[in-house]
């Protein structure tokens, strides 16, 4: 399963999607604001994979040396690889 997160992570709807995604097991995709997750210190105990999308990581500044080291990168291929390649995909919050 995957969790599409677009909320920043001090918003209801972005803490919301992080604990779909931790109590269900699924993977994180964070879009827009929601690229913000991706920050160290933000994901807490999530262990499921987590990806963001380049561009809006790089509209909001964001630099790798930022990031956790879980975070992987991804651009819109992928991304539509991700949600077309996946069982269910939950989300956006």
């Amino acid at each position: 399963m995957i969790v599409m997160i677009k909320s920043a992570p001090d918003t209801t709807d972005g803490a919301t999607g992080l604990t779909l995604a931790k109590e269900g097991g699924a993977d994180l995709v964070l879009l827009q604001n929601g690229v913000y997750f991706a920050q160290k210190d933000r994901l807490g105990s999530f262990s499921g994979q987590v990806y963001l999308l380049d561009d809006d990581k790089r509209l909001r500044g964001l630099k790798d040396s930022e990031l956790d080291a879980r975070a992987k990168t991804i651009d819109f291929d992928k991304l539509t690889d991700l949600i077309t390649g996946g069982k269910k995909v939950v989300g956006m919050f």
